[in-house]
C-alpha cells in the first residue's frame, strides 16, 4: 500500500519540484539531483516513508533499465562491474531517508555484491545499515555471504543465505543466485524448486523468464 500511494503522488512531486531544494547529506553525495530534490520535498511535508518509497520506486526502474548491448539473462545473472554506477548511492540515499527500509537495503547490496560484482561497494551500504540497525541479523548475514562469495565458497554462501530464502522480503535476485548456486552444487532438486517458486511468486517478469529458462535446462 505504501507504494500504490508513492506511485499517485510521483507526477504531482515532479511537476512542483523545481520550487525545492535538495537537503544536504554526506550520504547522498554524487546522487543525481533529481532524487535528492524529490526526497527533500516530501521530507518537508513530513512524508519520510513517502520519500523512501519513491526513491526505491526510481532505483528499480533505474537497475531494472536493461544496459546497452545485453541479453535479459544476462542483465540477471552475470556479473557487469561497470553497469548501474548510482545503484549505491541510491541505495544510501533511501537509508538516509528512511534508516528502517530493510528490503531497500537487501535488494541493492545484493545486487551490487553478487550481480554486479561489487562487493565493496555491497558492504559500504550494509556498513550504513548495521550502523542504523546493528542486530539485523539479515544484514549481518549478507555481510557474512559476501565474505564467502569473494572467496568462492559457493557451499558457504548457501549455507549463510538458505535460511533468508523463506523470508517474505528476500528478493528475486536472491533466490535467483540461490537456485543457480544449488544447481552448480548438483542439488538440482532444490535449485529447481527455488526456480518454481521465482516463477510463481515474482513480480518482476525478468526473473520469471529466467527461472523458466532455467527450469528447461535442467
Amino acid at each position: 500500500m505504501r507504494w500504490v500511494v508513492a506511485l499517485g503522488l510521483c507526477a504531482a512531486l515532479n511537476a512542483a519540484s523545481f520550487h525545492l531544494r535538495p537537503a544536504s547529506s554526506p550520504l547522498s553525495q554524487g546522487l543525481v539531483a533529481d532524487n535528492a530534490v524529490e526526497s527533500a520535498g516530501l521530507l518537508s511535508l513530513g512524508m519520510r516513508r513517502l520519500a523512501a518509497d519513491l526513491g526505491f520506486i526510481r532505483l528499480l526502474i533505474y537497475y531494472g533499465t536493461p544496459q546497452p548491448g545485453a541479453e535479459e539473462e544476462e542483465q540477471v545473472t552475470q556479473a557487469v562491474s561497470s553497469a548501474y554506477p548510482e545503484l549505491a548511492a541510491r541505495a544510501l540515499r533511501i537509508l538516509d531517508v528512511d534508516p528502517t527500509f530493510t528490503y531497500a537495503t537487501l535488494y541493492a547490496s545484493g545486487a551490487l555484491a553478487f550481480n554486479l560484482n561489487r562487493p565493496d561497494e555491497a558492504l559500504r551500504v550494509l556498513q550504513v545499515a548495521l550502523s542504523r540497525d546493528a542486530h539485523n541479523v539479515q544484514y549481518q548475514a549478507y555481510v557474512a555471504a559476501i565474505g564467502l562469495h569473494r572467496r568462492g565458497d559457493k557451499a558457504g554462501v548457501i549455507r549463510i543465505l538458505e535460511p533468508i530464502l523463506g523470508e517474505s522480503d528476500c528478493p528475486a535476485m536472491i533466490k535467483n543466485m540461490m537456485a543457480y548456486l544449488y544447481a552448480q552444487c548438483g542439488q538440482q532438486e532444490k535449485a529447481a524448486a527455488l526456480y518454481r517458486l521465482i516463477q510463481d511468486t515474482s513480480k518482476d517478469p525478468r526473473y520469471r523468464r529466467v527461472a523458466e529458462e532455467a527450469l528447461k535446462r535442467l
